[in-house]
């Protein structure tokens, strides 16, 4: 097998990025836009050195999937490398959840039920927008999987009507204006970070330097949202600068959780799909039947906007949240700690419980250590990975038992799944 080569793949799983996976003469192949049970034509565009895999794009489908469907959004084109920010929309959204659940059990996660989930489209809060295009025809989109191309998002169906709205008026503002899309270390504009409530919108223009034309996007918009400005002048991708500074309108925005009010500033995470991630929530400081959990020490690693923090004061005498990112720490009134020197801070006090909620990479060598030397009576884990779920819960299980482990759709036509496990004290 070559580079340029045509085969024909009987597709068989599903990647964590959302690709099908088949096995020809020995060589896993990964073929985006193809389903596990399809059989596909597909050509190969790289060989890895060190494994027996290869990447290929789909070239046709030969047995289609009996649910797979025309894409609602006309920017999903995955033979033609346009916005792959949703490999999953040519599925059913039942069949999408049956897929993500048979790879998260294939890892050897004790998935309970079948997966929970609301809506397929507008349901995104928070959107990271890339700056793409040319000074006069400047557009926001998201980076081309595996490359640094950025695609087209304008009129996308996933991220709320508002958050649209807003995006692409910005994008319109920035062409009229001549900005430039930052590329290769030069440019003006490089993100812009939307966030939600259901009504109002507060964007934050990322640009690579204070020489920018970013407060006049403002202005020019002025009254359609708030807006904030940070600077990012790394040549990496970070998104995040430094401290925002407020251009217009409202600070903050309240943005309801679990039935509960979450304060969110301009760089501050805010969960993409709050419907369903409050009830994921909720399953993290209850205990395996969904009963409320009391007692007189928890711990919140990883708290963010301090949901699960209001969540657990309501059952245990003593809430302790851990943060690291500085605004977030600030809103939970506590200094930015990581949570490896945070556990080994408290590592002599009686913990009945800690919840946690880290980012994709998941806990990690030095907390599932921690967690092991000191084990709290239960731990909870809400987890956006399961590959990293699966490397944490077998580094745990010295001391630890799962009692369940639950499924939450929080991103719709996209492999991301959401999951809550549950474990007890050996």
């Amino acid at each position: 097998m070559k580079r340029g080569d045509e085969v024909t793949v009987p597709i068989q799983s599903l990647s964590a990025r959302g690709d099908g996976v088949g096995d020809v003469e020995g060589v896993e192949v990964h073929v985006a836009g193809a389903f596990a049970g399809e059989r596909v034509r597909a050509r190969v565009d790289d060989l890895s050195r060190h494994h027996p895999r290869a990447f290929a794009t789909l070239v046709v489908v030969i047995e289609p999937h009996p649910e797979r469907r025309n894409p609602p959004c006309h920017r999903h084109v995955a033979r033609e490398g346009k916005c792959t920010g949703c490999p999953l929309m040519a599925l059913s959204a039942r069949s999408q959840r049956e897929l993500e659940v048979a790879r998260a059990k294939g890892l050897g996660l004790p998935i309970e039920g079948a997966m929970r989930g609301g809506a397929e489209l507008g349901y995104r809060y928070s959107s990271k927008r890339a700056a793409g295009g040319r000074p006069g025809r400047l557009f926001l989109g998201s980076y081309v999987r595996g490359s640094h191309r950025v695609a087209d998002m304008r009129g996308c169906l996933v991220d709320h009507p508002r958050i649209t709205e807003v995006a692409d008026a910005i994008a319109v503002a920035a062409s009229d204006l001549n900005v430039a899309p930052f590329k290769k270390g030069r440019g003006d504009l490089r993100y812009v970070w939307l966030k939600t409530d259901g009504e109002r919108v507060l964007a934050t223009l990322i640009t690579a330097s204070e020489e920018s034309r970013g407060p006049e996007i403002a202005q020019r918009l002025e009254g359609l949202c708030a807006f904030a400005w940070s600077v990012q002048p790394s040549e990496g991708n970070a998104i995040r600068g430094d401290a925002p500074r407020i251009l217009g309108g409202a600070a903050t925005l309240e943005v309801p959780i679990a039935g509960r009010t979450t304060t969110v500033g301009p760089l501050g995470f805010l969960q993409p799909n709050p419907a369903v991630a409050g009830e994921a929530y909720a399953a993290l400081v209850r205990d395996a039947a969904g009963q409320p959990l009391s007692g007189r020490l928890a711990l919140d690693l990883y708290a963010g906007a301090g949901v699960t923090t209001a969540m657990l004061r309501e059952g245990f005498e003593e809430v302790i949240p851990c943060e690291a990112y500085p605004e977030s720490a600030r809103a939970l009134g506590v200094e930015p700690e990581r949570a490896a020197p945070f556990l080994a801070r408290l590592a002599d006090r009686e913990v009945d419980l800690i919840v946690a909620n880290p980012p994709r990479a998941g806990l990690g060598d030095d907390v599932c250590a921690a967690l092991v030397a000191h084990p709290p009576a239960r731990l909870h884990v809400m987890s956006c990975d399961a590959d990293s779920l699966a490397r944490d819960l077998a580094a745990l299980a010295e001391r630890f038992v799962v009692e369940r482990v639950v499924a939450f759709d929080t991103l719709p036509q996209t492999p991301h799944v959401e999951l809550v496990a549950h474990l007890v004290r050996r």
